[in-house]
């Protein structure tokens, strides 16, 4: 086995130690199997020193989220008092372990490939979680990166191309009559008329909203078309989608504004939920209520708490990091 090859089978061993402790995490944290299963979690970790690490991590994971709060006297309370809080909340198993995995970095098979990622890591301009950079263009163009998101930029005398790798992007182009100001991403290539607009990466597709001017789009195959000011679309490396009127919360968010027009609950929530550590947790029976206004994106739980003020919900954070979302009468 080559060095390479040992690494990358460590990587993936370590992973799968993480995974495991993550099961043991949530199984613990359910008070009905807890008592009958700590003998077999205690061998577990006996069993291999990866195992202890992986709990390590875990628990880590949990004490570092859990020192956010104070108990009022000016002392923190330790990591198990977290799973203790888990235990007495009666959350779900299945929450649990999704929300350790998440802050453990292996939940998200997205944020998973991310962080695996080398060539991500080492773009041009990178966006932390939470984040909205703005940035200054050599050329004078503008650009934003929103949460997490990754860029290259590449200019020569011939052309100014940007690579989106990850997340999102808003554009204010410079005018250069010499050098067109093309962006690409996945899906395809999209050619700057003069204009100002946003390109997202999202899932399979590509979703382009233009704000002023015009954005001329090829997806290869003799596949192309200009989409004008107003306008939005998303594109595959195939397909067209429908032709919509351009979101304003796809601009919005370069003000640090979250913008919603009568959308679902749950659909504001997973946006916000790209700005802030953590789990949110909405039940069905308020999920699809309709949501209008603004909010901030830079303080989340602001937002949060501006939700809780206009609607009939209560937000419970038994920790930190997990938001639960319930109706204010149960």
């Amino acid at each position: 086995m080559t060095d390479v090859e040992k690494t990358q089978d460590q990587a993936a061993v370590s992973k799968q130690h993480i995974k495991e402790a993550a099961e043991w995490y949530a199984a613990l944290a359910d008070e009905t199997l807890a008592a009958d299963i700590k003998p077999q979690w205690q061998h577990w970790i006996s069993a291999s020193s990866a195992h202890g690490e992986a709990w390590a991590r875990i628990e880590s994971v949990a004490k570092r989220f859990d020192q956010l709060r104070d108990d009022g006297i000016g002392t923190r309370a330790p990591a198990s008092e977290t799973l203790h809080s888990l235990q007495e909340r009666r959350v779900t198993r299945r929450r649990t372990l999704k929300t350790m995995l998440v802050l453990a970095g292996i939940g998200s098979a997205t944020w998973l490939s991310l962080s695996e990622s080398p060539y991500l890591q080492m773009a041009d301009y990178v966006s932390a979680k939470g984040e909205i950079k703005e940035l200054a263009l050599s050329d004078g163009s503008k650009a934003w990166l929103n949460t997490s998101s990754h860029m290259d930029v590449h200019y020569t005398t011939e052309q100014r191309l940007i690579h989106l790798l990850s997340g999102d992007i808003f554009i204010d182009t410079a005018a250069d009559s010499n050098r067109p100001l093309i962006v690409e991403t996945s899906h395809g290539r999209l050619r700057a008329l003069g204009t100002r607009f946003s390109v997202a990466e999202e899932g399979g597709h590509t979703v382009l909203a233009v704000f002023e001017g015009r954005v001329e789009v090829d997806i290869g195959q003799g596949l192309n078309r200009i989409i004008d000011t107003g306008e939005q679309i998303s594109f595959s490396k195939e397909t067209w989608g429908v032709l919509r009127r351009a979101d304003p919360a796809r601009q919005a968010w370069v003000n640090h504004v979250l913008l919603a027009n009568d959308i679902p609950l749950v659909d504001l929530l997973s946006q916000l939920e790209r700005y802030r550590f953590g789990y949110i947790y909405v039940e069905p029976e308020v999920a699809q209520m309709r949501v209008m206004g603004s909010f901030p994106l830079d303080e989340p739980d602001v937002a949060l708490e501006m939700l809780a003020a206009s609607l009939d919900i209560r937000i419970d954070k038994p920790i930190p990091w997990w938001v639960h979302i319930r109706s204010k009468n149960k």
